[in-house]
């Protein structure tokens, strides 16, 4: 899936220390553990996959195909 990132998520991948090849492979694989629709923004949904043993969530504007923005679970 060819992806857009958005300055942010940019942003926020670099402080967490996830690189863009890693978020890319991630939506090329496309096999997400959950898949929720966001409760604020019809056109984004919250996705969630393991990478290298921490939980990930990725929220992603599925109109644009954008990145909005990523984050470590707890």
């Amino acid at each position: 899936m060819n992806i857009k990132i958005s300055e942010h998520a940019a942003q926020r991948m670099a402080e967490r220390n996830i690189s863009e090849d890693v978020v890319r492979r991630a939506f090329d694989a496309e096999d997400w553990e959950s898949y929720d629709v966001s409760e604020v923004d019809e056109f984004a949904v919250i996705v969630t996959k393991t990478i290298n043993r921490k939980k990930w969530c990725f929220v992603f504007n599925w109109e644009t195909a954008t990145l909005i923005t990523c984050y470590p679970r707890r």
